[in-house]
């Protein structure tokens, strides 16, 4: 008998492999990454350096302006020293802030404009206010004139604004002296005149006498507003027996 062959049996089958296992490393809290602390100084570092030259500017530009300030207080107090001595010698203070400067000669000049010939106006009383005025305003033009107001700002490093009130100050102040010194003399022509004469220089005087106000009241002004730009102003305190100030001019 004919042996029969084995028959092949079926090849099993090949089993896919699954993948690798991978190795997934335990990720570490934020907190505990070296790099997270290393930003973080880093910022804090800029920041700390950034804190301190702010600061380092801010204390500077401080000193700087506490410096500036007590220059300003040093140069208007100068100047007050050397101006108010002269300021007496010609009228006073008007609270708050304004000042009168020779009231009997603008008087004088008031009553002589309104004379008529039923109240004529005492020739000798004008005469000595003349005189008096005369004296006045010359000795405060030349005090004035000596006040060194240039060396009073000079490399100071004031501003633009407080230096002009300084010079403008003494400027209109001198400038109102001359014209009150004119206005005397004119005072001084009518005093000796008649008629329409003496009118017409009652007029002349009345108008330099007005220019000369308007002028010392900048001049005055302007000191007041050094003072203020200072911090050294004090408002001045009414006269007893006078009316309160109302507020116009």
């Amino acid at each position: 008998m004919a042996i029969k062959g084995k028959s092949k049996g079926r090849a099993a089958k090949a089993v896919t492999r699954g993948p690798k296992p991978v190795y997934q490393p335990v990720k570490k809290p934020l907190l505990a990454k070296h790099e997270f602390w290393l930003v973080i100084g880093t910022i804090l570092g800029v920041a700390l350096v950034v804190g301190l030259v702010v600061g380092f500017i801010i204390e500077r530009n401080s000193t700087e302006q506490d410096d500036l300030e007590q220059r300003m207080r040093a140069a208007v107090n100068t100047y007050r020293g050397e101006l108010e001595p002269i300021l007496t010698t010609i009228g006073q203070a008007r609270a708050p802030s304004g000042f009168d400067a020779f009231t009997e000669f603008g008087t004088a000049v008031a009553d002589l404009d309104a004379e008529t010939p039923q109240a004529p106006v005492d020739s000798k009383a004008l005469e000595q206010t003349v005189a008096d005025t005369l004296a006045s305003a010359k000795t405060a033009l030349e005090a004035l004139q000596e006040i060194d107001d240039t060396a009073l700002i000079r490399g100071k490093g004031f501003s633009e604004d407080f230096v002009v009130y300084l010079i403008n100050s003494k400027g209109n102040l001198v400038r109102a002296m001359v014209l009150y010194r004119e206005a005397a003399h004119l005072l001084e022509l009518a005093a000796g005149a008649e008629g329409a004469q003496r009118a017409e220089l009652a007029v002349r005087t009345q108008g330099i006498l007005n220019a000369a106000n308007e002028i010392f009241a900048r001049g005055y002004a302007d000191y007041v507003e050094a003072q203020t730009k200072a911090g050294v102003f004090t408002p001045s305190a009414p006269v007893p027996g006078l009316p309160a100030p109302t507020g116009t001019s």
